[in-house]
């Protein structure tokens, strides 16, 4: 840090001393020597005339000699100048961050030493491990050993951070929980709309409760609250590197007490608040009026995003794993904002995939689950059903392999369930079991989350089997695969319970408009979304513009339709639409659109190409009007992928006012356009036959489209 001199003048740091530049006095690091690549060598000397000379060497030799130890081995010498490198200085009104003499490169090298030795645990087929190999005879061996080994002999654990910066940090991230009630009560707005699906309302109650108690306890009668969570912190570290003990009659709060002085759990609690801010209006009266700290959401929402980034860090320090962990960072893929074709997203992806492989979720069976309480039981089965869907839709989503492959896991459906009786005792879940059909099914056919989670996977699993016909190398049978798929799809379809069927002549007749339809009309269009994947294989791969692409489509957009009908209807809450009608509308409406400009197109036409379906171009061009209105209007401009649907309703719109008054010139736009770069529509020849989804494919989404499964 720059002292004044006795001129009153601040010191300049050595290099710009040297070489008699003007300095900017800047700390740690000077702006001219950050400019040229110096950053190693500034340093600002307390007293530079003081330093010894060096002195010249007598003899001068041309060929240098490298000085040996009697071993011959080479003797390398350290600069003086790197290894003075001043620390940077801490923030203003906080402690020091380092120990007095350490340098960037010492802090680095301390945080890569490695303070404790762990290893993994191995799964199933850990083959050639030893401890795999006894673990058949542990009990015996347990059994025989004697009673008076010596407790020294047994290795004790890191009982603090290596690192005081982490410390700092951790109480930092701790001292946002005093406005924990305030958090606890956007989760909650949250799950008013969208319960999430595998942390349902009980669950983040006790959540918020147990971190709630844990703060207060740490501050309460404490005259100093930075070092009463400067305790809490490094006891936090602690327990996050021991194991978290469970037993079978584990109720829900004793559980969240034993977890809620963890860096995971704090982390949970942030990636849960980023979620609920996605889902809460920035005007809403939780920011106008009760919000005493005067923070915009936006503000919020980074400050969720950036503490549960932090408390991931603290948690892959401490190299262990646990349920909250998992939890954790699935949670913190859904709330990431920097765009699914973000690399930071697919990194996150590949941890979360490692960490349920190494924490156990693939695996299942009565042993497993007879030793953790039922509650626990169901969430892992829910997280790994949310992991496996959240990794084939972004591999869907940038056309990479899965990192979750089924043939290697072992993926229940989840019990179909409410989250009141999922934290139930074992013997008191029992009579929610009786509402229940023989696979699991709730018997009132109501659309639950038990229910949507149930028919994701069952659509993943399908979809696992659409990215390896679409990743293949070879194109082979390709067809005839796709054929199976479409019939396997439409017969697990079939299969779902009654109140889950779907009947074309029922929808023809607009009979599916009522609430205890909302089931049968979220699995249709599930199935209809895998079967169009499966149709657009085979035009982009094989060229074949298939008759079932255009039904499909033509579907999809129907049937976003009646659920736009059904959820406006009076006293109905209106759900967010934005994934449904850019991700699955979009690309349907697209293929339509296309069929229309290439049918209307004279010089373009072909009378070999794929008809609509009888009375088929004037029902798409009613259904195409309808869609783009809602469209317009159903993604507001702070959702997701607005950009993207403003450019697709500009497009259809053209294309239908083409269509419809080819003589005439062009209307003015309904409302005013929005901002558009010039070239969005470049290769885009109105006269011709437009690829549609050429443009869609290439779109770079503004934001995480996970928040599906929130």
């Amino acid at each position: 840090m720059a002292t004044p001199r006795r001129n009153g003048q601040l010191s300049s740091c050595e290099p710009c001393r040297k070489s008699k530049l003007r300095c900017d006095h800047q700390s740690p690091i000077c702006g001219r020597c950050l400019c040229h690549g110096q950053a190693e060598r500034c340093f600002y000397h307390p007293a530079p005339l003081t330093q010894p000379r060096a002195r010249t060497s007598r003899v001068i030799s041309r060929r240098p000699k490298r000085q040996q130890r009697p071993d011959n081995q080479l003797v390398f010498r350290l600069d003086q100048k790197i290894s003075s490198t001043a620390a940077p200085s801490p923030p203003s009104g906080l402690p020091p961050l380092t120990g007095e003499g350490d340098t960037l490169r010492d802090q680095h090298i301390a945080r890569w030493t490695p303070k404790e030795k762990k290893s993994l645990g191995p799964g199933v087929l850990g083959l050639v491990s030893p401890k795999d190999i006894f673990r058949e005879y542990e009990d015996i061996l347990r059994a025989e050993e004697p009673d008076n080994i010596p407790t020294a002999t047994v290795p004790t654990t890191t009982s603090s951070p290596s690192d005081p910066n982490q410390a700092l940090l951790g109480v930092q991230v701790l001292s946002h929980l005093q406005k924990i009630s305030w958090f606890h009560e956007i989760i909650e707005l949250k799950n008013k709309i969208s319960p999430g699906w595998f942390l349902g309302p009980p669950l983040t109650r006790a959540l918020c409760d147990s971190m709630e108690q844990m703060y207060d306890r740490a501050v309460r009668n404490s005259r100093d609250t930075h070092a009463a969570l400067a305790t809490l912190s490094r006891q936090i570290f602690v327990n996050t590197s021991k194991d978290v003990r469970t037993h079978p009659t584990m109720n829900l709060p004793e559980y969240f007490d034993s977890i809620s002085a963890r860096w995971e759990t704090v982390g949970l609690v942030f990636a849960l608040l980023g979620t609920a801010l996605f889902h809460t209006p920035d005007d809403d009266p939780i920011f106008t009026h009760r919000n005493p700290w005067k923070l915009e959401k936006c503000q919020l929402r980074n400050i969720a995003t950036a503490v549960g980034e932090i408390c991931c860090q603290f948690c892959n320090g401490a190299g262990t794993t646990s349920d909250p962990f998992c939890w954790l960072v699935n949670q913190q893929i859904l709330t990431l904002m920097y765009g699914d074709s973000d690399y930071r997203v697919w990194q996150r992806l590949g941890d979360l995939s490692t960490i349920v492989y190494a924490f156990g979720l693939h695996q299942s069976g009565e042993d497993i689950e007879e030793k953790f309480p039922f509650f626990l039981v169901e969430i892992r089965k829910r997280v790994m059903v949310c992991a496996y869907a959240i990794d084939k839709e972004l591999a869907t989503s940038l056309g990479r392999p899965p990192r979750i492959c089924s043939r290697y896991c072992v993926i229940p459906l989840p019990l179909d369930i409410s989250y009141e009786d999922m934290v139930l005792s074992r013997s008191e879940a029992e009579k929610a079991f009786q509402n229940l059909d023989a696979n699991g099914w709730n018997t009132e056919g109501k659309l639950t989350v038990g229910v949507r989670l149930r028919i994701v996977l069952l659509t993943s699993l399908l979809r696992e089997s659409i990215l390896e016909l679409s990743l293949s190398p070879t194109t082979q049978h390709i067809l005839a695969r796709a054929e199976k798929l479409i019939q396997e799809s439409r017969q697990t379809q079939q299969d779902l319970p009654s109140f889950l069927h779907w009947a074309p002549e029922e929808a023809a007749a607009g009979a599916y408009r009522f609430a205890r339809d909302e089931g049968r009309i979220f699995a249709h269009i599930e199935f209809t979304y895998q079967e169009f994947l499966l149709h657009r294989i085979l035009l982009k791969r094989l060229g074949i513009n298939s008759q079932g692409l255009i039904e499909s489509s033509l579907e999809i957009v129907t049937t976003l339709l009646d659920i736009i009908a059904m959820q406006t209807r009076p006293a109905h809450l209106m759900a967010n639409m934005s994934w449904d009608l850019c991700y699955m509308g979009l690309p349907a409406a697209g293929i339509l659109t296309s069929k229309l400009l290439s049918d209307n197109s004279s010089q373009m036409s072909n009378p070999s190409s794929t008809p609509f379906p009888a009375n088929g171009r004037s029902l798409t061009i009613q259904k195409l009007n309808n869609f783009v209105s809602h469209l317009t209007f159903l993604v507001p401009p702070h959702e997701r992928g607005y950009e993207i649907a403003q450019q697709g309703a500009r497009f259809i719109r053209r294309v239908l006012d083409r269509i419809l008054s080819p003589a005439c010139p062009q209307p003015a736009p309904l409302m005013p356009d929005i901002e558009l770069s010039e070239n969005w529509l470049d290769g885009c020849d109105l006269n011709g036959d437009l690829d549609f989804m050429a443009w869609f494919d290439n779109i770079h989404w503004s934001q995480d489209p996970l928040l599906n499964f929130t």
